[in-house]
């Protein structure tokens, strides 16, 4: 078993985030120079946005293409832009579809089918590559903003300390500065009046209801996914838990035997010629700079003094955490069974124990419910629903 032992020193083991009354040393600083950079940076991120806004609802059309062409949905035939290469395309393989399914009926010819399979794939290809175009189109954009994804980090959703933001509008113009002077509140934006304030921001979500897989604007597989959330001033927390699916060409034959491996234990069957799938979760938290003085993250099962580790990783790095945890068999079982996950930022002491300085816990509401029935779809139903939204290469 892994287990990770943070803190065994003679003082109690660290408390919850939430349970830590004043805020840690340096936390008003931080959260000061936060609120003051960020109104430059909103204004900035603003102008990206507006920029790609037209790419965005391109990209969402295409979304509903691939999910009508994968669900052979023919009502969306009626709003498809017959002067649009792409949707007048998608038209014509419909009324095709339609015909060779027809046909099919009346002769009992079961050799349409591999035509259809084909035509089907064709056009979700020119879809799919239609999104590749956009995708491309809106990187190469963000990629002349000049670093100003990594700038946006730390605003990212972030609660803004008001006086400070309407100081720094005195000099700078930003679509925050009316939301500052606005008492009534503005979409999009939050303000608290102090640093202490914020520290006693917090907010649990508890794990949403999962759905079934679907495909997304740009060919890739998305949905069923459980989500929780926590929230600490401007420490946010959410992990997903879902299927990581991979092509196989991407892995060695000893990281998909991993996956096999992992499936086998559970107890699922899956066989597909191009994908490998395990339990997973996606991590994500907004901790760009360190808050008390850290210099590492543990995200684990248990108490601090005896963690089972599922994913640790540096701190201070300026970049937001997001990582993938693929799970093994023992910590499904410990989700599904509604044990918290934790995640607790670790000082490094020299000569000394490590110390956990604080411990973010996401609540475990729904979480036995949201997990299994997850986990039920994964053995069942995700099988034919892969096959049908990402059917063998030939």
């Amino acid at each position: 078993m892994r287990t990770l032992a943070i803190l065994l020193c003679a003082t109690a083991a660290p408390a919850s985030i939430a349970a830590q009354e004043a805020p840690p040393v340096g936390f008003a600083e931080l959260e000061i120079n936060r609120s003051r950079e960020c109104v430059g940076v909103l204004k900035r991120l603003d102008d990206l946005n507006q920029s790609l806004q037209p790419l965005g609802l391109r990209a969402e059309r295409l979304r509903l293409l691939l999910g009508a062409i994968g669900l052979e949905d023919r009502n969306i035939m009626d709003s498809l832009d017959r002067e649009d290469p792409t949707e007048s395309a998608v038209y014509d393989w419909f009324v095709s579809d339609g015909r060779l399914a027809q046909s099919i009926l009346d002769t009992g010819n079961q050799a349409l089918q591999q035509q259809r399979t084909i035509s089907r794939e064709q056009i979700r290809g020119e879809v799919q590559a239609q999104a590749q175009v956009i995708q491309a189109e809106a990187q190469a954009i963000i990629d002349t903003s000049d670093g100003l994804g990594t700038e946006a980090n730390p605003c990212d959703g972030a609660i803004l300390i008001r006086p400070v933001v309407i100081e720094a509008c005195e000099t700078e113009q930003s679509p925050v500065c009316d939301a500052a002077a606005d008492s009534a509140g503005i979409p999009g934006y939050s303000f608290v009046e102090t640093p202490e304030d914020l520290w006693g921001v917090q907010e649990l979500r508890p794990w949403t209801q999962p759905g079934g897989l679907q495909l997304e604007a740009n060919g890739t597989l998305g949905g069923a996914r459980t989500i929780a959330f926590a929230r600490h001033g401007n420490v946010v927390l959410t992990v997903a838990f879902s299927p990581l699916i991979v092509d196989r060409r991407a892995l060695t034959e000893e990281q998909a035997g991993e996956f096999k491996e992992i499936l086998d234990s559970l107890g699922f069957e899956f066989e597909h010629p191009d994908l490998v799938y395990a339990p997973s979760l996606a991590v994500r938290a907004t901790l760009p700079e360190s808050l008390a003085g850290e210099d590492s993250y543990v995200l684990h099962f248990g108490s601090a003094e005896d963690a089972d580790l599922l994913w640790t990783g540096p701190a201070g790095t300026g970049e937001l955490i997001e990582v993938p945890v693929v799970l093994d068999a023992r910590h499904v079982v410990r989700l599904q069974a509604g044990e918290p996950i934790r995640l607790t930022a670790v000082h490094t002491v020299e000569d000394a124990d490590n110390e956990a300085v604080f411990t973010l816990e996401l609540t475990t509401v729904n979480q036995v419910t949201a997990t299994r029935a997850l986990l039920g779809y994964m053995a069942g139903q995700m099988v034919a629903d892969l096959n049908r939204l990402a059917p063998p290469r030939g």
